[in-house]
């Protein structure tokens, strides 16, 4: 800027001399000057040069006082430079104690927030969190204590130390000024997974989205992954229920969420909380979990989950979790024919280690110790991995038919 200014200054001389050179040519003035005893006669073209060459002496003068300590200071950014290069490097290197070492000196003429940021992250390196917040510290005093840079630092050792929590505040106040940020985001998306705080990562998709983070598929991905974390958190049925309310409509729907709220009101003894969105579910094609779920709904309400069950057997006759679901229901009915007959429809279609318990306590039931021993080895096989074996067929005094292996 500085020699800028200088050449626009002797253009503009330059101009000017050009401009008033031919009227001075034919009446070039007369000065003069009277100090005391003293006279001086010249003209004014005179008196202009001896001004210029006063002005040009002065600033040679002036200019050769101030090289020592113009060359003095060149060397010293220099070798600052080179002591900002060197630390650079061993950070890059993983050599933690040398780049701090190098970066302090670098840093003790010229500070400047990028290098005292190198230098929290060498520090953090050494396991020295006195030192990295001295660092951060200066690098806050360089644009205040809420320049984003600083904060983004602070809340990445924070997490790179496993404190999720800490490194939440200072993200979200982050978040509020710049809630676009891709670094902000990120960084905030990290915290929510460590400290478990599903909710705020489920209500923080939308942003992610806006931010061009995630695309649509993966937003929904996240906020329903969210949203089964924080349905297995539910502590108790009412927290269960203010949970499952708060999700957005679309999110209800959805057959991760739907399920995931009916094994946490299945286990907490509960299950007829989540009977009416099995039922939604089910009713658009069956599902074999989601039937293992609905079959344990609510023993007052079995009749009418038996008949809905058969409806959906009509348009799907073959489909074996519809089966296992029937027999499941059938023998907590205590109708033992009912559920034999749909359990070894289901096994005969796919081996499956519950109906197998089932199908044992019926035949044990009947007396048919030998096949109900194996159907406990046979759901002890799948269990492991291992091939199912065929039962042994029914002796011939008795009068029902023996259920048949897979």
């Amino acid at each position: 800027m500085k020699k800028l200014f200088l050449i626009l200054a002797a253009l503009l001389v330059v101009i000017l001399a050009a401009v008033v050179a031919p009227a001075l040519l034919d009446d070039p003035g007369h000065v003069t000057i009277d100090a005391g005893s003293w006279r001086v006669e010249m003209s004014v073209l005179v008196l202009g040069g001896l001004i210029l060459a006063a002005w040009i002496a002065v600033s040679l003068i002036i200019g050769l006082f101030r090289l020592p300590g113009r060359t003095l200071r060149k060397a010293r950014r220099a070798r600052s430079q080179r002591q900002l290069e060197n630390g650079l490097l061993a950070l890059v290197e993983g050599d933690w104690q040398q780049a701090e070492k190098n970066l302090g000196k670098a840093l003790a003429g010229r500070g400047s927030t990028a290098g005292y940021l190198a230098a929290a992250r060498a520090a953090q390196g050494q396991s020295e969190p006195g030192r990295r917040d001295d660092w951060l510290e200066l690098a806050d005093a360089r644009y205040g204590r809420r320049h984003r840079v600083a904060g983004l630092a602070r809340a990445r050792f924070l997490l790179d130390e496993g404190r999720a929590e800490e490194a939440i505040v200072p993200l979200e106040e982050l978040h509020l000024r710049k809630p676009r940020h891709p670094g902000v985001l990120r960084l905030l998306l990290q915290a929510y997974q460590d400290a478990g705080r599903w909710r705020d990562l489920r209500l923080l998709t939308p942003a992610l989205h806006k931010a061009d983070i995630t695309d649509r598929q993966r937003t929904e991905e996240l906020a329903v992954l969210a949203g089964v974390r924080e349905l297995e958190q539910a502590a108790e049925p009412e927290q269960l229920e203010t949970i499952w309310r708060s999700f957005p409509r679309r999110l209800r729907r959805c057959r991760d969420l739907v399920m995931a709220h009916a094994r946490r009101a299945a286990e907490m003894g509960r299950s007829s909380l989540a009977g009416g969105q099995l039922k939604k579910l089910l009713a658009d094609k069956p599902d074999r979990e989601a039937l293992r779920l609905y079959a344990l709904v609510d023993a007052r309400d079995r009749p009418g989950r038996i008949a809905d069950c058969q409806g959906w057997l009509k348009d799907h006759p073959d489909d074996d979790g519809l089966h296992l679901a029937l027999g499941m229901m059938y023998l907590d009915d205590r109708d033992y024919d009912q559920a034999r007959k749909h359990l070894e429809t289901s096994l005969a279609a796919r081996p499956d280690g519950d109906a197998y318990a089932l199908l044992g306590r019926i035949l044990d039931r009947s007396g048919r110790l030998e096949a109900a021993a194996q159907c406990y080895r046979n759901a002890l096989r799948l269990k492991s991995g291992r091939a199912v074996e065929s039962l042994p067929p029914p002796e011939a005094s008795e009068s029902d038919s023996a259920p048949t292996g897979t």
